[in-house]
């Protein structure tokens, strides 16, 4: 499935990418506002842990901004994103038992910036021509932190699994490559502006937006490698964890949501300008 995912992101920027631009209709400047929610080890459903909408969570909903700039060509589009969001996931919002005694969280700062292509399948129906879907590529940049008194403190440096001991794996990267995809609905203001309500999905190659994937580790050999702060963050439980206990599922990636809402403007023109963002063709009534 992952495949014919990144199929489908690929095949959507190359049916714009072998587009004319010298025919191309014009560019937009994009300003967005939404909200995030993360689907990881943490938090999530009563049952069994899946990392996508089944451990949905509103109270980890999480406000996001960003900006962008889009190239328009008939019924397609590619644009360059920048989003800033923070990512939550608690195990203190979710009812299963043996995750809420473990008791961790994470609240992760993401900034991500993608190329994402649109294209408009349902043009030609007068019903349904406002409908996109989209697919892309992106990268983020993630640090997850948890508070400890008053304070928040970033997990990485701390290698809460370990990282840190010596001949241990290396610490997690910064850097997470995701594939983005959804579906949207473009709501035309006037000639030059319209809003765009977009529902984005992340599935990304990483298990670490919420510095927790495998196992728990020695206590004190964590507190001697990353500190005391490093092993009281790594057990949150009240009793303590034995090492090689279960602390995450490196099974399942960790992957996010984006839903927005953005407002698009035509760069340089005017109200009275014969110019849209895209270009719906007429339906034919069979008429000569």
């Amino acid at each position: 499935m992952m495949r014919s995912l990144i199929v489908v992101s690929l095949l959507l920027i190359s049916s714009f990418s072998s587009a004319q631009f010298s025919r191309s209709k014009s560019w937009s400047y994009n300003l967005t506002i939404g909200a995030s929610n993360m689907f990881s080890d943490l938090g999530g459903g009563p049952l069994q842990a899946h990392n996508d909408f089944r451990d949905f969570d509103l109270r980890a909903t999480r406000p996001a901004f960003g900006v962008g700039l889009t190239r328009h060509h008939k019924n397609l589009s590619l644009g360059l994103n920048l989003i800033a969001t923070q990512l939550v996931a608690k195990d203190q919002y979710t009812t299963n038992r043996g995750r809420s005694y473990r008791n961790l969280s994470a609240n992760t700062d993401l900034v991500e910036i993608s190329l994402v292509s649109e294209a408009y399948p349902f043009a030609r129906s007068l019903r349904l021509n406002r409908f996109f879907v989209s697919g892309g590529v992106s990268a983020a940049y993630f640090k997850p932190k948890a508070k400890l008194g008053d304070n928040w403190i970033a997990l990485r440096p701390l290698g809460t699994e370990g990282q840190l001991f010596e001949g241990g794996e290396q610490p997690y990267k910064r850097f997470v490559v995701a594939i983005p995809l959804g579906v949207g609905y473009g709501l035309p203001l006037n000639r030059i502006s319209n809003l765009k309500f977009h529902l984005g999905y992340r599935i990304t190659f990483t298990d670490y937006l919420d510095d927790v994937s495998t196992t728990y580790v020695d206590a004190a050999q964590l507190a001697e490698s990353g500190g005391a702060t490093a092993a009281t963050l790594a057990d949150r439980s009240t009793s303590g964890m034995v090492a090689g206990t279960k602390r995450g599922n490196p099974s399942n990636n960790d992957h996010y949501v984006i839903a927005t809402v953005t407002y698009q403007r035509t760069i340089g023109a005017k109200k009275y300008d014969d110019c849209t963002n895209f270009e719906i063709p007429l339906r034919k009534t069979g008429r000569r």
